[in-house]
C-alpha cells in the first residue's frame, strides 16, 4: 500500500468477474498438468537412459589369506606345560604347549626292548643255522654291553643256544651209539658166519665120504640122510646170518641218515624262526618310528609366526582330546582377504574375478572410504551356520595392500567386520522396477 493510499483511506474492493476466475483456474490446471507431464517424461527418460550397477550385498569379515593355523594333537594327552597365553606373539617352530611324555616314553621303551629281544634272538638263530656254538652279538647291542638289560638278554640267549646245542649233541650221541651197537652186532654175526662156513666145509666133505660109503653098502641110508640134513641146516644158517648182516647194515645206513636229518631239521627250524623274527623286526622298527614320532609330538609347535588366538587350554594338567584344537595362530605379515556369506538365491550372480566393494563397519562411516577388490574364490557347496541354521556360500574377496592403505588411519586387521557389495550386471531403473513383475508373470504362465 502506497503513502497516498494511506492518506486517502481504503479503496473499495471491485467485484471479480466470473470469466476472469475461470481463466485463472484453467491456467493453474494447465500448469499442474504440464508439471506432471514434465515429471513423468523426465522420470521416463531417466529410467530408460540411466545405467545403474546391480550389486549383491553380503556380510563379510577380514581374514588372513592363508587362513588361521590350528595347533592340534593327533592322539591328545595331559598338558604338562603351557608356554603361551591369549594374544602372545610366537615365532614359527616355537614350542607353545608341552604334553606329559610319560605314556609316549613308556611306549618307546617297550618297543625298544622288543627290538633288542628280537635282535639277540636273531643272532642265536643265525648261529643255529650256521652250526656255530658261540653267539655273535649284534653291533647295536655289543655297544651297549654295560646295560644290565642287554647283558641279561645276551646271557639268556647264549644259555639257550648252549642248551639246544647240548640237546642236539645228545640226540646225535644216541644215534651214534645205535650205529656202534649195530656195527658190534655185525661183527658178531660175521664171526658166526665164518664159523658156519667152516662147519659147512666140513659137512660137505663128510657128505661126500658118507655117499661113497653108502654106495659101497658100508653105511645105512639113515646115516647119509642125517649128514645131508646137517649140511643143509648149516647152509640155511649161513643164509640167515648173511641176511641179518645186511639188515643190520641197513639199520646203520638209516641211523646215519637220521643223524644227518636231525641237524637239517634244526637248521630248517632255525631258518623258519629266523624269517619270522626278521618280519617281526621290520614291524617293530615301524612301531619304534611311530613311538619316537609320538614322543616328538609332545611338544606342540607354532606352524607359523603370528598371534595366539582362541586358546582352548588354560590349565596345566588339563586333558587335550585327540584332534582337539589347542589354539589358533593368526599369521602376521600375511595378506588380508574378505570372507563373505552369499545367500544361495544370489550365488548364480557371483563369478570369479567379479568386482566387489568393501565397506568397513568400524571407524567413522562418513570418513572411511569404500575399498575395491575382486572375487577370488567361490565355495563349491553351501555351509551351515550351526547357531542359526542358515545356509550360505562362502566367497573370498581379494583386497590389495594399496586399497587397504586407503583406510588409514584405521588399521585393518583380521576379524574386522565389513559389508561386501559384489557388483552384478548393469541395468536401468526401469529394469529394476519391471523385474518383479516379469518374474511373477513367468511363474504364472508356467503353473499347470
Amino acid at each position: 500500500m502506497s503513502i497516498t493510499q494511506q492518506i486517502a483511506g481504503p479503496v473499495p474492493a471491485q467485484p471479480l468477474r466470473v470469466p476472469d476466475l475461470n481463466r485463472s483456474l484453467w491456467r493453474l490446471q494447465l500448469r499442474g498438468l504440464m508439471t506432471i507431464g514434465v515429471f513423468f517424461v523426465g522420470f521416463g527418460l531417466w529410467s530408460v537412459k540411466t545405467i545403474l550397477m546391480g550389486a549383491v550385498a553380503a556380510p563379510g569379515q577380514f581374514v588372513v589369506a592363508n587362513d588361521v593355523k590350528k595347533v592340534q594333537h593327533m592322539s591328545g594327552g595331559v598338558v604338562s606345560e603351557l608356554l603361551v597365553h591369549e594374544g602372545s606373539h610366537v615365532e614359527a617352530g616355537q614350542v607353545v604347549l608341552r604334553l606329559d611324555p610319560t605314556v609316549a616314553q613308556a611306549n618307546r621303551q617297550i618297543v625298544s626292548k622288543q627290538i633288542d629281544e628280537a635282535a639277540i634272538r636273531r643272532a642265536r638263530l643265525e648261529a643255529e643255522r650256521d652250526g656255530k656254538t658261540a653267539l655273535v652279538v649284534p653291533d647295536t647291542l655289543a655297544s651297549r654291553g654295560g646295560d644290565p638289560g642287554v647283558a641279561k638278554l645276551v646271557a639268556s640267549e647264549a644259555h639257550l643256544l648252549d642248551v639246544r646245542e647240548q640237546a642236539l649233541a645228545g640226540r646225535r650221541g644216541q644215534f651214534q651209539e645205535r650205529i656202534e651197537q649195530s656195527q658190534d652186532e655185525i661183527t658178531g654175526l660175521k664171526a658166526q658166519l665164518d664159523s658156519r662156513r667152516y662147519e659147512a666145509e666140513i659137512l660137505k666133505r663128510e657128505v661126500e665120504t658118507v655117499r661113497g660109503l653108502y654106495a659101497k653098502k658100508l653105511v645105512q641110508f639113515a646115516r647119509l640122510s642125517q649128514v645131508e640134513r646137517d649140511a643143509a641146516r648149516t647152509d640155511g644158517q649161513i643164509g640167515a646170518l648173511i641176511s641179518q648182516i645186511a639188515e643190520t647194515e641197513g639199520k646203520i645206513s638209516e641211523t646215519k641218515l637220521q643223524l644227518i636229518q636231525i641237524g637239517d631239521d634244526q637248521r630248517e627250524s632255525a631258518m623258519t624262526e629266523l624269517r619270522e623274527i626278521q618280519a617281526k623286526e621290520g614291524e617293530l622298527t615301524e612301531r619304534l618310528v611311530a613311538a619316537e614320532d609320538q614322543l616328538k609330538r609332545v611338544d606342540l609347535q607354532a606352524p607359523v609366526s603370528g598371534t595366539v588366538h582362541e586358546l582352548a587350554v588354560h590349565t596345566v594338567g588339563g586333558v587335550l582330546s585327540p584332534g582337539q584344537t589347542a589354539m589358533e595362530i593368526v599369521p602376521v605379515d600375511d595378506d588380508l582377504e574378505v570372507e563373505a556369506r552369499i545367500a544361495p538365491t544370489d550365488i548364480d550372480q557371483i563369478t570369479q574375478g567379479q568386482l566387489a566393494r568393501v565397506k568397513l563397519r568400524a571407524g567413522n562411516q562418513r570418513m572411511t572410504p569404500e575399498l575395491t577388490g575382486h572375487v577370488q574364490r567361490i565355495a563349491a557347496d553351501t555351509s551351515k551356520d550351526e547357531r542359526t541354521g542358515v545356509q550360505f556360500y562362502t566367497i573370498r574377496v581379494d583386497v590389495s595392500p594399496e586399497e587397504l592403505a586407503k583406510a588409514a588411519p584405521l588399521k585393518v586387521v583380521a576379524g574386522m567386520q565389513s559389508e561386501v557389495f559384489v557388483e552384478t550386471s548393469a541395468r536401468t531403473p526401469l529394469d529394476f522396477l519391471l523385474k518383479p513383475l516379469k518374474d511373477q508373470l513367468d511363474r504364472t504362465f508356467r503353473e499347470r
